[in-house]
């Protein structure tokens, strides 16, 4: 196994994207300081980690491209990189824990997914409430309109 005492060490602004969805990864992140929000590709918050934490290892693990974005949190983050060589280093040590890993990433991944199926029919619920909302309030204009026309044309104030 390679010497990993001296990984490079990263910095972010607050709210800097850190990576996006659907892009290609070669690192995790180890949180040193600070905070990263993890979001789905719709822009919902999935959760926020701290220090001590590590996130991006899914898609190292699991060999595919990003499924969330990263950004920094409110006070930025310094993160110590993880090479995905690292990863697979610790993986081909101990097939047991590479096993394990997979599982728990899987199993990540799944819940993300979940995730976003939920705020997308969220999303389509608010879009569907809206419209009717504009909906019932047109008919009610309507109504309104012609009830004053009856007024004028069938009532007379005398």
């Amino acid at each position: 196994m390679e010497n990993y005492n001296e990984l490079s060490i990263k910095t972010w602004e607050p709210n800097s994207l850190i990576y996006e969805y659907d892009t290609a990864s070669f690192n995790a992140y180890y949180i040193i300081e600070g905070g990263v929000d993890i979001f789905t590709p719709r822009g919902l918050k999935l959760n926020s980690i701290g220090p001590s934490e590590i996130f991006g290892e899914a898609s190292l693990l699991l060999d595919k491209k990003r499924s969330v974005t990263a950004r920094a949190g409110k006070s930025g983050v310094k993160t110590q990189l993880v090479p995905k060589t690292y990863i697979t280093d610790l993986q081909k040590g101990s097939p047991i824990l590479a096993a394990l890993l997979r599982n728990v990433q899987l199993r990540l991944v799944d819940s993300n997914e979940q995730s976003t199926r939920y705020a997308k029919d969220i999303e389509k619920l608010i879009k569907l409430a809206k419209e009717q909302n504009e909906v019932s309030k047109a008919v009610t204009e309507t109504l309104t309109t012609i009830q004053k026309r009856l007024e004028n044309d069938f009532f007379s104030n005398y």
